[in-house]
């Protein structure tokens, strides 16, 4: 079986979870003998493909053309949403320029009008208008007309799945694919000794990410806090108020190597992830799987793979926080987390399951 993924242009060069995702779940698909083929072009050609596989529902000055081209072709397509709506992010911690219109036009409104903006700016940078129509500048009307052009979506969770059918009105057969996590990269070292009262967050510095409420939270603890990441894109001066905000127990790593990583997993007691949502956060299911303490945000789909082997906090309520790392500070080690993961929670896993809705949207 041949398959065409569509991938977004700055899939490397501005890396993110999705990155890690889309890769390695490509080269587990590989190693079972299909033949995935990733490209960013702008209008690839479908022929010799027997499946198209588009990502990200939300990027639709991208995806929208596209649906236009399968549409045509009547390829079988599929895709992998990875999506949650960020009413509430918008609401209350969407910086800058950005923030403001979120909050005067409203959430839906906000989202057309982003829609618009990435859309122009889509035509400008590929010099041409073919992508641009009518329809991709209503966020709402597009997503439905990608959600329509697919045979199966693959959300990440059952919660997504349910979601993506309450806000656009579409039922589309699905197969769920866990996210995952590599037990060959990151797996618990019992002869590793944890510091007992550390904090490690893990991911891009942004304001989704609310890395500044946990600096918040954590200032009058007894802990260490370490946050291992980049600016996100459009967020160095969200990085800048991190930094101006931290005390001298906060320490900035920077990106670091996955065995960097994994090092700084095995040596942490908590590790703490409270964006305003996540799907649910590959940091999360990396650091369980090295015999991390968790701390969550609930929002997202993180209760369905996380239940009760986490501590969760609002990721508005600082107090909330620093209640949610005092319980994991104080809580046993939780192995069974780690086993679960490494059984259920694995590319092999979200091979099968792409795999099985390849053969679905084939019938």
């Amino acid at each position: 079986m041949r398959a065409l993924w569509l991938v977004r242009r700055n899939l490397t060069h501005h890396p993110g979870g999705d990155t890690t995702q889309i890769l390695q779940t490509a080269a587990a698909l590989r190693s079972i003998g299909l033949d995935v083929v990733t490209t960013d072009a702008a209008a690839p050609d479908f022929a010799g493909f027997d499946v198209v596989h588009l990502f990200h529902l939300d990027r639709l000055w991208e995806n929208e053309f596209h649906a236009r081209r399968i549409r045509r072709s009547r390829v079988p397509a599929v895709l992998s949403p990875i999506y949650w709506p960020a009413d509430e992010f918008d609401r209350a911690a969407r910086a800058g320029v950005q923030g403001f219109l979120a909050r005067v036009l409203g959430s839906g409104p906000y989202q057309s009008a982003r829609l618009a903006q990435r859309q122009a700016l889509h035509c400008i940078q590929t010099a041409s208008l073919r992508t641009l129509s009518f329809r991709s500048l209503r966020f709402r009307a597009a997503a439905r007309f990608l959600l329509d052009s697919v045979r199966v979506i693959l959300p990440n969770s059952f919660a997504e799945k349910s979601i993506i059918s309450r806000r656009f009105g579409v039922e589309r057969s699905a197969v769920i694919v866990p996210n995952a996590a590599d037990a060959g990269l990151f797996s618990p070292d019992p002869a590793a000794p944890r510091a007992a009262r550390s904090v490690l967050c893990v991911g891009r510095i942004e304001p989704r990410k609310n890395q500044l409420a946990l600096i918040r939270a954590l200032r009058e603890m007894d802990v260490s806090l370490t946050l291992v990441g980049g600016a996100g894109r459009f967020s160095a001066s969200y990085l800048q108020r991190c930094r101006r905000e931290a005390n001298a127990s906060v320490r900035f790593s920077g990106p670091l190597s996955h065995d960097q990583l994994a090092a700084h997993y095995r040596r942490a007691a908590v590790h703490a992830c409270v964006s305003w949502y996540e799907t649910p956060g590959l940091s999360s299911l990396e650091a369980g799987l090295c015999g991390c303490r968790l701390v969550v945000t609930p929002g997202g789909c993180t209760r369905e793979y996380f239940g009760e082997d986490a501590e969760y906090a609002e990721p508005g309520d600082v107090e909330s926080i620093r209640a949610a790392i005092a319980r994991a500070l104080a809580a046993p080690q939780r192995s069974a987390l780690a086993q679960r993961i490494a059984r259920e929670f694995t590319w092999e896993a979200a091979a099968r399951q792409t795999l099985e809705a390849y053969q679905l949207a084939l019938r």
